[in-house]
């Protein structure tokens, strides 16, 4: 019991409330700018929305139009990937329908199926359990000894309202791909083998990225060894971590051939509709103009500096010519799961970096998505503000004054199509920009200047975050 009343204290009830207060207020300013007169006085001065629609000839067209935003209804709840997961939910993998549907893990659209959610509650349901694994994360890695309460409820706050979070109130597989990690980084946390062996397997049955997160254990065990060169133990740590995430793979594959006949129904189905080659892209495109800015943001800001600080820690230890006591992040040692998964989640951004870059020859689009809206941000997120008390200021302006400029740079000099000037559909940009200048003042304001900032920062967010689900309603351009 003792247990319980400690995993409900004050602080945690306060957290649950702030996700339900902030869903309330993105709500209501979603149903504002629904009302045309709002809309008029505000938004229409700055920005156009979307209209989809079919011509006379059944061609598609997306028009930028001046119109308020766009009432949901049970026609246009589910657009783009959700339209794979409700198709999934309700026939399972049905060959007589779409073989691309191959491409999208299952685990999502069983639990839709299984819980029994209308079109509505599904999107309900996932930005709850992002909250869930907000506050779990939050609660792991945000240090009660360091932090005032106060620092850490701004800091968990603007995590409920960074713009990429728009993706967790739709019915897409994030959330429950995020809530599988953290489960199993909790098990890690907590020493409970069994809970991370379970829900990694979860986990790998919910997105095909399960690859990316393979591949970046290897090349970070690879790290390590080379740092412990101890054989035995990087074959054990490599087993212990990737064994369920084999499985959980093996078990979607299996279900692939129980429906179809062939193990590699998945590849197949990638390659046939989203056939990708490896090459040098010739230029930097988007689909979207809002995702560019987003974008942007993701690589001159997250990427490229994360990958700057790893380097610089990795060369200082390898460097070492004494090999080190090899370390486990399966015996509960706090520390070492902190630095080994803030490694990961930075070699996690690289890979979905390089796949989007190489692959997509020169489009971004949906790498804002795969770099914010994942377990491994949320992670880096709130480790990397445990550790800005040690950062000098000096540093992080050697790191973002250039990132600053070379945004401008790229924003400025996009292609003509994604509008090469500062404007409203950059807002996912500045949101992010001034979310992290939020982040780094913290610790220099009084308390009363830390909330006044964050309802600052928060408003913004929370209208373009209102402006991008309503493309989403309206069918508009994909930023996912």
């Amino acid at each position: 019991m003792d247990k319980i009343l400690k995993i409900f204290d004050k602080e945690i009830r306060l957290k649950f409330l702030i996700v339900i207060v902030l869903f309330i207020a993105t709500a209501h300013v979603l149903r504002l700018f629904q009302n045309n007169d709002i809309y008029n006085l505000t938004l229409d001065h700055f920005t156009l929305t979307y209209k989809f629609y079919y011509d006379k000839n059944g061609v598609t067209h997306v028009d930028a139009v001046k119109n308020q935003y766009t009432k949901i209804n049970k026609n246009n709840i589910i657009n783009w990937d959700a339209s794979q997961y409700k198709r999934i939910k309700n026939n399972y993998y049905d060959n007589g329908k779409w073989e691309g549907d191959y491409a999208f893990f299952p685990l999502f659209p069983l639990l839709w199926k299984i819980l029994y959610l209308n079109d509505y509650l599904i999107g309900l349901f996932n930005y709850f359990l992002f909250g869930l694994s907000i506050i779990i994360l939050s609660s792991l890695f945000l240090p009660k000894l360091i932090l005032s309460q106060t620092e850490r409820l701004c800091v968990f706050m603007l995590s409920l309202i960074l713009p990429t979070i728009v993706v967790y109130y739709i019915p897409y597989a994030e959330a429950l791909y995020t809530f599988t990690f953290v489960m199993a980084i909790w098990g890690l946390v907590k020493n409970k083998y069994w809970v991370y062996f379970v829900f990694i397997i979860l986990f790998s049955m919910t997105r095909p990225t399960i690859i990316v997160f393979a591949i970046s254990i290897v090349m970070l065990d690879l790290l390590y060894f080379l740092k412990h060169r101890n054989v035995v133990h990087f074959v054990k740590e490599l087993a212990l971590k990737l064994i369920p995430a084999a499985i959980g793979v093996g078990i979607v594959f299996s279900m692939y051939y129980l429906n179809s006949g062939s193990f590699t129904k998945y590849f197949e189905a990638v390659s046939k509709y989203w056939p990708q080659h490896f090459g040098f892209p010739h230029k930097i495109a988007d689909w979207s103009i809002e995702g560019f800015g987003m974008n942007v943001f993701a690589i001159f800001f997250v990427i490229i500096p994360s990958a700057i600080l790893f380097l610089f820690n990795a060369l200082k230890h390898i460097k070492s010519a004494k090999p080190v006591v090899p370390q486990s992040v399966f015996n509960g040692n706090f520390n070492f799961i902190k630095e080994y998964f803030l490694n990961n989640s930075i070699i996690h951004f690289w890979g979905v970096f390089l796949c989007i870059f190489f692959y997509q020859d020169g489009s971004l689009n949906g790498l804002s998505r795969y770099v914010f809206v994942s377990p491994f941000f949320y992670i880096f997120y709130f480790i990397f503000y445990s550790e800005l008390r040690d950062i000098k200021i000096k540093k992080l302006l050697y790191l973002f004054i250039p990132a600053f400029c070379l945004s401008a740079f790229t924003l400025l000099t996009a292609p003509k199509y994604l509008q090469p000037q500062i404007n409203f559909h950059d807002m996912g940009f500045f949101c992010f920009f001034f979310s992290l200048v939020f982040l780094i003042s913290l610790k220099y304001l009084n308390n009363t200047s830390k909330k006044m900032a964050f309802l600052v920062v928060a408003f913004f967010n929370i209208v373009w975050i209102t402006f991008l689900y309503n493309i989403y309603i309206c069918d508009g351009w994909l930023f996912t």
